[in-house]
């Protein structure tokens, strides 16, 4: 994701560590779904949508190296 965030998204980002970006539809779902861009402490920004019902955020990083190791 490169990074064209305005001020006032980067001010969002810091504060809560998500901002949103987007409405996106992918194949293969039914609707749009917000897209936010998320910081993750060990990788920086990266874009993701909310999952489950506690809408957390996957970095898939930090996925891929759980699953090496």
């Amino acid at each position: 994701m490169k990074d064209g965030l305005s001020f006032k998204q980067r001010l969002i980002l810091f504060v809560s560590g998500k901002v949103f970006l987007r409405y996106e539809k992918r194949e293969g779902w039914s609707g749009y779904l917000p897209i936010y861009a998320v910081k993750c402490g060990k990788h920086g920004l990266y874009e993701d949508y909310a999952h489950g019902f506690d809408e957390y955020f996957i970095c898939k990083k930090c996925r891929k190296e759980e699953v090496v190791e």
